[in-house]
C-alpha cells in the first residue's frame, strides 16, 4: 500500500500566527485529508458498484478500466499491482476487458518485451457519460463560489492529484512503497 506523504506548510515569518487561526487551519487540513482520502474512496466504491451493476460487469473490471483511464496506459504488471491481484488474475481481467472492447494491448515504446494496456477511448466514453451526474453536482455546488475561489480549489486539487499520481508511479517503478524525504 502507498505510504501517505505528509505535506508541510510553513506560516509566513512576518509575525505571530494567532493560535485560533493556526488551529483552524490545521483542522481544515485534517478534514480535507479525510475527505480526499477515506470518504471519497468510500463513495467512489459505492458508485463503482452501482455502475458495474448497470453495465453488467464486475467491480474489479470497472476498477481496472478506471485505473487504465486515469493513467492512460499501464503495463500488465503495474495494473496487477494496483489491483492487488496476481499477474494471472490481471491477464484474465484484461482478456475480459479486451473481449468487451474496452482495452487494447500494445508494446511498450522503450521495451518491446513489456505489454502495455490502453483504454479504447470510444468505448470508455460510456463511463464518462454514466458519471455525468458528478459533473452536474459539482456545477450546482460551484454556484456558491466565485471564480477566484474555484481557481484556488482547482489549483489545490490539481497539485494534490499530480503529487499522488507521481507518488503512485514512483511506487510502481520502484517496486516498493515510497519513503518520503
Amino acid at each position: 500500500m502507498l505510504q501517505q506523504q505528509t505535506y508541510h506548510h510553513h506560516e509566513p515569518m512576518t509575525g505571530m500566527v494567532e493560535p485560533s487561526k493556526s488551529s483552524r487551519r490545521s483542522g481544515m487540513l485534517d478534514e480535507i485529508g479525510l475527505l480526499l482520502g477515506r470518504q471519497f474512496a468510500a463513495y467512489n466504491t459505492a458508485c463503482q458498484s452501482a455502475l458495474a451493476e448497470k453495465l453488467g460487469t464486475t467491480v474489479a473490471d470497472l476498477k481496472a478500466l478506471e485505473l487504465l483511464m486515469a493513467f492512460d496506459a499501464l503495463p500488465t504488471g503495474h495494473l496487477a499491482r494496483l489491483m492487488g491481484i496476481s499477474s494471472g488474475g490481471a491477464t484474465a481481467l484484461i482478456n475480459r476487458l479486451e473481449a468487451a472492447g474496452y482495452v487494447e494491448r500494445g508494446r511498450h515504446p522503450l521495451d518491446r518485451r513489456i505489454i502495455v494496456i490502453r483504454p479504447v477511448e470510444a468505448q470508455c466514453r460510456v463511463l464518462a457519460q454514466e458519471r455525468q451526474w458528478i459533473a452536474e453536482t459539482i456545477a450546482m455546488t460551484s454556484c456558491n463560489y466565485d471564480t477566484a475561489d474555484l481557481e484556488a480549489v482547482h489549483g489545490f486539487l490539481t497539485r494534490c492529484g499530480r503529487g499522488v499520481k507521481r507518488d503512485t508511479l514512483d511506487w510502481l517503478e520502484a517496486g516498493s512503497a515510497h519513503q518520503p524525504g
